[in-house]
């Protein structure tokens, strides 16, 4: 049986992302023998270092025009089309407690070597410290509003020297109904096609 992440670790650490308060994420990540990670609330385009993400910044801040967010019907697919691959939809369940994955990008299902859909963010390697971590993070956006940004170098035993992550939130005037998320990782290995794909 599956355990889902420790409530009482998510909830820290989603409050602390929220405050700005580094000190609890970069101690799970110490105890992990890892450094800590960057951590930026509504970056600027040029500020993640990741191209495919200030196309996103820029995109998002063109569809909220003056509203503090975009609503989820602003999401343009054929305008994303450049980076779908790499991007991820979630929705909130449970009264915001959690995330289910609507959306899993091909390249995304590469690096893991299974498709995601339909599961939620607590049950993606639960019990996983920096899954922890993951899931707080979506908590904190939901609850924030803003667009997040996040790089770190994940331990050895990753399919990844580094990944940065670029979670932004979509909704109606009173809520956030949708978070797309877009992964960059620097791969340790070559993306193997996955067994889970039909082969020709």
């Amino acid at each position: 049986m599956q355990r889902v992440p420790e409530p009482s670790q998510v909830d820290q650490l989603s409050a602390c992302l929220i405050d700005g308060d580094p000190g609890p994420v970069n101690g799970l990540f110490e105890r992990l023998g890892l450094a800590p990670p960057t951590v930026r609330w509504n970056p600027a385009p040029g500020e993640t270092g990741v191209a495919s993400f200030d196309f996103l910044i820029k995109h998002w801040n063109s569809r909220r025009g003056e509203r503090g967010w975009p609503d989820e019907g602003d999401i343009d697919p054929v305008a994303l089309r450049p980076t779908l691959g790499s991007l991820m939809l979630c929705e909130p369940v449970d009264d915001g407690r959690d995330f289910r994955i609507r959306l899993y990008g091909s390249r995304l299902a590469l690096y893991m070597e299974r498709d995601l859909t339909g599961l939620r963010i607590s049950e993606v390697r639960p019990g996983h410290m920096v899954s922890d971590f993951y899931y707080a993070s979506y908590r904190a956006v939901s609850e924030r509003r803003v667009p997040l940004f996040t790089r770190h170098l994940p331990s050895e035993d990753s399919f990844a020297s580094e990944i940065s992550r670029l979670l932004l939130p979509f909704g109606p005037g009173d809520g956030i109904t949708r978070i797309l998320t877009s992964v960059d990782a620097v791969a340790r290995r070559p993306l193997a096609r996955p067994t889970w794909t039909t082969r020709n």
